[in-house]
């Protein structure tokens, strides 16, 4: 009963994220709201296998976590040189 519980207020907490995702003023504020909203998400997973005593959930918010870290060092590589592909050769400064 509690994790159902936690799980309805970390849904609260995953709806005014997404007002910051979708109302970010700048990029990297948007990056946040979506970093936040995955990790809720996770939250909610793990909140739904205590509830059920399942564990399988575990693994799916385990997934979202690795994925979502893995996504946001691509982005925010991304925005800082706006390419992906590596330098060739080294600037001089």
């Amino acid at each position: 009963m509690i994790a159902l519980v936690a799980a309805a207020l970390v849904a609260v907490a995953l709806a005014l994220c997404l007002t910051r995702l979708f109302g970010g003023p700048t990029l990297y504020d948007r990056v946040l709201g979506a970093n936040e909203v995955v990790w809720k998400a996770a939250l909610i997973c793990v909140a739904i296998a205590v509830a059920m005593g399942n564990a399988q959930w575990i693994d799916v918010a385990f997934a979202l976590t690795v994925g979502s870290f893995v996504f946001n060092l691509a982005l925010l590589k991304f925005f800082r040189i706006r390419t992906f592909q590596a330098p060739l050769a080294r600037e001089e400064v």
